[in-house]
């Protein structure tokens, strides 16, 4: 009786309901559909990222935080076998490898350009760019002076596979070094700053240019990216039991890119739920007032015939209740179909620092669901309990001499 009293009394007004149904489900379409928008935009650039970076990389503290001097935070191959065995232990881990990184200067004609040349191991799956090559072919083990070059750096440099480019830089020594560098493949990327400033050769060539045996840096891949930060706490904590001063940092962390335009999305979620929440709560709060002034002497009666107060307060919180359930369930079912049909339009999109635009995508799920519901629900309850005390606390005489 409790429930369906309230239930009848929003029935009797029906064109009241109906517009404070299209105000609360308007705010929680427009909340679904943003945060939709959010945590698809927030995956996809998480994908990049640790496509970029792997989940963790394993390296010396001075290179996370650039404090070194000349190249001495390179790893040498006795804490190398030391962190291998480490990761060889750790179940989440998937693959390993390693890498060096070095600036340098590439000429191709009169045109020059600065890069960072990454040092890697061909053939090794974590962070492989086979997938990636769009002409040429990717580097074998047996290469030496071959090289992969991003799409837009080979645009504006006009380079292709089979071309060549020259490569200065300094070696770990301090002394100055040159090669030519044959183009094996080109590669596409998402982001066109990686294109533009990346190189890729083969690691061994990379450590006869500096003349070391040493690397800078492990890049770990994981199985799930979820287990992400147990793993890197697990095995921070073997590498400080090892003393071997070395830290683990996670691809987010490695990611300022990420972390900048995660913590926008926050705000824009942020800002456009307050919006909604704010004019959800004041219209409603307009109507619900009118509509339990209309019924004073209804109230009134009800009292006279034995209601307590906190059941008047009970049945007109209740007719809020139905409205926020009500109103926030049609809601969500308009926005994810608006979110659908959209999404099966295939509007394409650029995001920032992207070379080739995209699909727009909205997620539609449960997780999408809950906090555009709760938003709804919470604000037209919200804005239901003042009217509701008013005429709950009214007395009974005041509310019988109502016309």
């Amino acid at each position: 009786m409790l429930l369906w009293l309230p239930l009848r009394s929003l029935l009797r007004s029906r064109r009241r309901s109906l517009l404070s149904l299209a105000i609360i489900g308007l705010g929680t379409t427009i909340a679904f559909v943003v945060l939709g928008f959010v945590q698809e935009s927030r995956a996809l650039i998480r994908e990049t990222s640790v496509a970029e970076f792997g989940n963790l990389q394993i390296a010396s503290p001075q290179l996370w935080e650039d404090t070194a001097e000349d190249y001495g935070y390179l790893i040498q191959s006795s804490a190398l076998d030391q962190v291998s065995a480490l990761l060889a232990s750790e179940p989440r881990v998937d693959t390993f490898t390693v890498q060096l990184q070095f600036p340098a200067l590439i000429a191709s004609g009169d045109r020059t350009q600065i890069v960072r040349v990454t040092g890697f191991v061909p053939g090794n799956p974590t962070l492989s760019r086979a997938g990636e090559i769009v002409a040429g072919r990717d580097l074998a083990p047996s290469d030496a002076a071959a090289v992969l070059v991003g799409r837009s750096l080979a645009d504006r440099l006009g380079l292709a596979p089979g071309s060549v480019i020259t490569l200065t830089l300094t070696t770990v020594d301090g002394a100055y070094n040159a090669t030519p560098l044959q183009v094996a493949g080109i590669y596409q990327f998402s982001s066109e700053q990686v294109e533009l400033q990346s190189l890729f050769i083969p690691l061994r060539y990379a450590q006869l240019l500096l003349n070391t045996t040493g690397v800078d840096r492990i890049v770990v891949a994981l199985g799930d990216i979820a287990d992400t930060p147990a793993t890197r706490a697990r095995l921070q904590a073997g590498l400080t039991d090892a003393q071997l001063g070395l830290e683990a940092l996670t691809w987010d962390e490695l990611s300022p890119f990420y972390r900048q335009l995660s913590n926008l999305f926050d705000i824009l979620f942020g800002f456009i739920a307050l919006a909604m929440a704010v004019l959800v709560f004041f219209i409603i709060l307009q109507i619900l007032t009118l509509a339990f002034l209309e019924r004073t002497r209804e109230i009134g009666t009800a009292r006279a015939l034995g209601t307590t107060r906190r059941g008047v307060l009970g049945l007109l919180l209740a007719e809020g209740a139905w409205l926020a359930v009500i109103g926030s369930g049609l809601g969500l079912a308009l926005g994810a179909a608006l979110s659908l049909g959209f999404n099966a339009i295939g509007v394409k999109w650029a995001p920032p620092g992207t070379v080739e635009p995209v699909v727009l995508t909205i997620r539609v799920g449960i997780t999408t669901a809950l906090a555009p519901f709760l938003l709804g629900v919470v604000a037209t309850i919200l804005s239901s309990v003042y009217p509701a005390l008013q005429m709950a606390r009214l007395p009974v005489v005041d509310a019988l001499r109502v016309e």
